[in-house]
């Protein structure tokens, strides 16, 4: 008898995706370019320091490195992850410092994110094709 060998669902590897990229994120701009091109599709809809106005990934990439300028950034541990339907929904805690300042000035922000993933063309991983984020103070 041929044993059959489970396949994972496409939101199951939507999930590791995430992961496996929440793993290999580094704090730096310019590796944070590099990272993030590996997670979210080219033209994905970002939803984000704007509230409720989407944005194209490379605006918000743009964006990033203003307050990247302004503040040394830690993302947390992913506390809570939860997948259905190819959208994964986590939440963890960013620290932001701001640039030369102690850690005594430290922001901690409470964020959630719903990552919403797509099969794209040239890409042999899911990747976020829409990202929802959503913050305690509105950051």
């Amino acid at each position: 008898m041929e044993k059959s060998i489970p396949v994972p669902t496409f939101t199951e590897r939507a999930k590791e995706r995430l992961y496996e990229a929440w793993d290999a994120w580094k704090p730096g701009y310019e590796d944070w370019i590099a990272w993030s091109n590996e997670l979210y599709a080219p033209d994905a809809l970002m939803i984000a320091m704007d509230g409720d106005t989407p944005e194209l990934f490379r605006d918000y990439q743009a964006k990033m490195k203003h307050f990247r300028d302004q503040f040394d950034m830690k993302m947390g541990v992913i506390d809570r992850c939860v997948a259905a339907d190819g959208v994964t929904a986590h939440t963890y805690k960013m620290s932001m410092t701001p640039k030369g300042q102690g850690e005594d000035q430290t922001i901690v922000i409470p964020v959630t994110e719903f990552n919403h993933f797509g099969i794209v063309p040239g890409y042999d991983k899911p990747m976020v094709v829409k990202l929802e984020l959503v913050t305690a103070d509105g950051v």
